[in-house]
């Protein structure tokens, strides 16, 4: 899958693929891979090149997404850009509704905000995961989130509509 990475500020494209406890991570034109297991929700170990990183995921109070590596903290945004494309024009400045859909197959593990709560410009509205890989669907643009049609625990499909913004 092609992701466009904002890593503390800075803005990287990348390829990224995960089967069977391994990944694969392709930044201009060099690969990396690694070994990933998670011994506890929200908690990764990562080994690359004999090296191990403690990774575990938070969110700050502002939606924003936080890797703490080894102790570090990064503030970190991922977007697929395959799914970004599906969604062209719907930016912070569209009108209308707007309906946020599943990047993948997947289960929805967690539903960040409800039906009637305000939503920013790329906040997270729920998180789909499939094969142990937790991938937030964000709102494309600021508003109020109108509906929320899944529930956690809840299979989805590619496509499906998870959350309506308006």
């Amino acid at each position: 899958m092609k992701l466009e990475l904002e890593i503390d500020g800075q803005m990287i494209e990348a390829e990224f693929v995960f089967a069977d406890n391994a990944a694969q991570l392709t930044l201009g034109g060099e690969t990396h891979a690694a070994q990933v297991s998670e011994p506890e929700p929200g908690l990764f170990t990562v080994i690359i090149n004999n090296r191990v990183y403690r990774c575990a995921l938070e969110k700050t109070p502002s939606g924003a997404a936080e890797v703490i590596v080894n102790c570090k903290r990064i503030s970190v945004a991922v977007r697929d850009k395959k799914h970004l494309r599906g969604q062209a024009g719907e930016g912070a400045g569209a009108s209308g509704r707007v309906s946020l859909t599943s990047p993948m197959p997947g289960k929805v593990v967690r539903v960040l905000l409800n039906a009637g709560d305000e939503v920013a410009a790329h906040q997270g509205v729920l998180v789909v995961e499939a094969m142990k890989m937790q991938n937030e669907v964000q709102s494309p643009k600021a508003g109020k989130v109108a509906e929320i049609k899944v529930a956690e625990g809840q299979t989805v499909n590619t496509g499906e509509v998870l959350a309506v913004i308006e």
